[in-house]
């Protein structure tokens, strides 16, 4: 599937600003999937535009890919030919009342569960009681010490460059690369990417594909906009609220306001780095995880829990290659990895990030059909 279309579906809209990604978890229309795809059973009532998570949910699971319950060819997807699909409709059901009658259906057992990665239920627990801690007689040990969520979000902005030279900057123009999966990019050539922002909130990225389209995705502060060699229309509610995020030159000074909450949670390893572990809930009512690296203060990850009917379905955005561009350092690379790893996963590479240089304001407008 091209760029172009899975912009105007909605259910992949490429954004490009730094140092956050636009979540893939939104349609343009999002029926019933029942009403879009053949011989849904358990799934009845279920937005079109979780099937495909769903299904990797459960693929990731079992450790398995969909030839294990689907006939795997173009337009046989839908039929009963394998045993293991009914048998997965009964496990789906058997989940649904487990979580109906414990969890108010909340999705909180999973296929992942008793499965984890593995076609049989991991049933018996592992010989070795001795290795764990006997909490019981062990001496109390003190807590890991943690800063504050205000500290940490501080010392990230002076870890960019500090509030001055971010509010310094009244434009920013980028040229990168976009590498997909060969599945969906046989190819291999990357996509060529520009991305125009000016203060406070205009926001303009340019992709052209290997084989020379173009797609536009515009937004001039009120109105959002896509454009592709097919068609051009304005942006869903749902796609609006994101890139209106997204187009926020200095964001990164307000990270806290992104949040209804926020907390942090841990220290944890991030490639091999001690991270501290913020967690919280966005304006979307989505869980985040972000990952602030402990000795220098940066952005490293980012991890999206779009809820499904399944479960979460993460998304993971990795932050790479930090450099310096007139005071501010800005992640040169970055990685932004799915379950759908064949089809979704992405890597960006910067090659020139330029500060305030001039930039028409007519080059957000909508152009005119």
């Amino acid at each position: 599937m091209s760029i172009a279309r899975l912009i105007v579906a909605g259910s992949f809209l490429i954004a490009l600003s730094l140092p956050f990604t636009i979540d893939s978890s939104f349609a343009t229309q999002d029926k019933p999937v029942e009403l879009v795809s053949k011989n849904i059973q358990v799934f009845k009532g279920m937005p079109e535009s979780q099937l495909l998570p769903v299904m990797h949910l459960m693929r990731t699971a079992l450790g398995v890919r969909c030839d294990y319950c689907h006939v795997a060819e173009n337009g046989k997807y839908w039929m009963d030919d394998k045993p293991a699909k009914q048998t997965a409709r009964r496990m789906i059901q058997m989940v649904f009342e487990i979580n109906k009658a414990n969890f108010g259906g909340e999705p909180v057992v999973t296929c992942n569960s008793c499965h984890r990665g593995s076609t049989k239920p991991i049933g018996i627990p592992a010989i070795g009681q001795a290795a764990f801690e006997n909490t019981t007689r062990a001496e109390p040990r003190e807590p890991d010490s943690l800063p504050a969520v205000e500290a940490i979000l501080s010392r990230y902005v002076e870890a960019i460059g500090g509030k001055r030279a971010l509010e310094r900057i009244q434009t920013r123009v980028t040229e990168a690369s976009l590498l997909r999966p060969k599945l969906v990019n046989p190819s291999g050539k990357p996509l060529a990417i520009e991305i125009y922002q000016k203060a406070p909130n205009k926001l303009l990225t340019v992709v052209t594909s290997s084989d020379g389209s173009v797609t536009y995705q515009g937004y001039n502060g009120k109105i959002g906009w896509i454009k592709t060699p097919n068609l051009q229309r304005e942006m869903t509610s749902a796609e609006l609220a994101q890139v209106r995020q997204q187009a926020d030159l200095y964001k990164d000074l307000n990270l806290k306001n992104l949040f209804s909450t926020l907390k942090v949670v841990a220290k944890q390893k991030v490639n091999e780095r001690d991270a501290y572990f913020v967690e919280g809930v966005n304006s979307s009512g989505k869980t985040e995880k972000l990952f602030f690296d402990a000795e220098v203060g940066l952005l490293v990850r980012r991890v999206v829990l779009n809820k499904t009917i399944l479960g979460l379905d993460p998304v993971q955005t990795d932050f790479l290659d930090y450099r310096e561009v007139n005071g501010v350092k800005l992640p040169f690379t970055i990685q932004t990895s799915y379950l759908d790893h064949t089809h979704y996963n992405t890597t960006r590479k910067f090659s020139q990030i330029k500060h305030n240089v001039p930039v028409d304001d007519a080059k957000f407008e909508m152009p005119r059909k």
